[in-house]
C-alpha cells in the first residue's frame, strides 16, 4: 500500500527521481533535537517520547553494514548554545546500546542546529565514506546561526555529504524554510511529520532507503483528470473522502476550476471535465483534498488537471 507523509498529496503521477539515505555501506549520524520544546505534546504524549519510539522502530530495519552515530543538542543545560554532544561515533549497529543512549536524553535547552550538523559533517568527513546526516528537529535555529548557509557551504566544499531533514511538528515560518534549505542544499530530502505515525514512516524511509519519490507539482496538465486511487484506505482517509464536484454553468472554464481550488485551503488538486463528457450537458469542476494517493488519468480534448504550487507529489511504498 502507498501512504502519504506529513499531510502532503501522495501520488503516482509520473516516474520521479528516488533518494536513498543508507543503503550503500556508508556512515550516518542521527542528530536528535533534545531542546526544551520537545516536552510539547502530541495526542497527550511528549514529543521526546514519540521520537524515542520512532528511533526504536527505525533500528529494526537499519541496513546491515551501515554505521550509525548519534549527536544530541539541548539535553544537558538550559540556555547554552554549546550544549552539543557526540554521544556515539559512527559504528556498526548495536541497537540495544544505541537505544539506551537515546532513552537517556533529557530535554532542556536551546536549538543549535547549525553547529550540530557541522559537528556531524566533521565526524563523517573523517570516515572518508559516503556521509549522511538524519536530522530530527521540532523548531528553528535559536543560536544566531544559519542552517541554510551551512548547507550551501558543505555542498560547495565538495564533500560527499547529504542531510535528510525531518521537521517534527514544525510551526509555520522560519523553521520550515531553514530546514528545507539545509536539505535541498546538500541534495537531501525534507519531510514533515505531524504525529507518531508520520515520524515513524519518515525515519523508516530515509534510513532504510525505501524509494521515496518527490516531484514539484504541475499546475496545468491538459488532457487529463486527477482522481483518487480506488479501493484503498490511507491513514484513515477513504478513497471517497476529501473530494467534491461542482456543477458549472456552461460558460465556466478550466481556469475557473483552477481558481476554485486555489481559493480553497482544503483543495490540493483539481480537474476540469468539459461539456459532453459522460453525456453531461454542462462542465464540472472536481476538487481533490490532501492525504491519499492519486492517479493521473488520460482523457482528451477539453480536460485539464492541476495541483497547487508548493504541494509535493510523494509516493512511499510500505510493503
Amino acid at each position: 500500500m502507498t501512504r502519504s507523509i506529513s499531510g502532503l498529496l501522495a501520488s503516482a503521477l509520473l516516474a520521479f527521481p528516488l533518494f536513498s539515505a543508507a543503503t550503500d555501506g556508508g556512515s550516518s549520524i542521527l542528530v536528535l533535537d533534545a531542546s526544551g520544546s520537545m516536552w510539547g505534546q502530541i495526542g497527550g504524549r511528549p514529543k521526546v517520547e514519540i521520537a524515542r519510539q520512532a528511533v526504536a522502530t527505525m533500528l529494526k530495519t537499519w541496513p546491515a553494514g551501515q554505521s550509525l552515530g548519534l549527536i544530541a543538542y539541548g539535553h544537558r543545560r538550559k540556555g547554552d548554545c554549546a550544549d552539543i554532544e557526540l554521544i556515539q561515533s559512527p559504528q556498526p549497529m548495536n541497537a540495544a546500546v544505541f537505544l539506551q543512549r537515546v532513552d537517556g536524553l533529557q530535554v532542556k535547552g536551546m536549538t543549535p542546529i547549525t553547529a550540530s550538523v557541522r559537528l556531524a559533517a566533521e565526524q563523517l568527513k573523517s570516515t572518508e565514506r559516503k556521509a549522511t546526516v538524519i536530522l530530527v528537529s521540532d523548531g528553528e535555529e535559536t543560536c544566531k546561526a544559519d542552517p541554510c548557509a551551512l548547507g550551501k557551504e558543505l555542498e560547495a566544499s565538495g564533500v560527499d555529504f547529504t542531510a535528510h531533514v525531518i521537521g517534527f511538528d514544525l510551526p509555520e515560518g522560519p523553521a520550515r524554510q531553514q530546514l528545507q534549505c539545509l536539505a535541498s542544499s546538500t541534495g537531501g530530502q525534507f519531510l514533515e511529520a505531524r504525529n507518531a505515525g508520520e515520524l515513524n514512516r519518515a525515519l523508516e524511509a530515509v534510513s532504510a532507503g525505501k524509494p521515496v519519490a518527490v516531484k514539484t507539482a504541475e499546475q496545468w496538465i491538459p488532457g487529463h483528470a486527477l482522481e483518487w486511487s480506488t479501493g484503498e484506505q490511507i491513514d484513515g482517509v477513504s478513497a471517497e473522502s476529501g473530494a467534491r464536484v461542482i456543477e458549472f454553468a456552461v460558460d465556466r472554464t478550466a481556469q475557473d476550476c483552477q481558481a476554485q481550488c486555489l481559493a480553497d485551503t482544503s483543495c490540493a488538486g483539481w480537474h476540469y471535465e468539459p461539456t459532453g463528457s459522460f453525456f453531461i450537458d454542462y462542465p464540472r469542476c472536481h476538487l481533490q483534498g490532501y492525504g491519499a494517493p492519486m492517479t493521473l488519468r488520460p482523457e482528451g480534448e477539453g480536460w485539464v488537471a492541476g495541483v497547487k504550487a508548493g504541494v509535493k507529489l510523494i509516493r512511499v511504498p510500505t510493503d
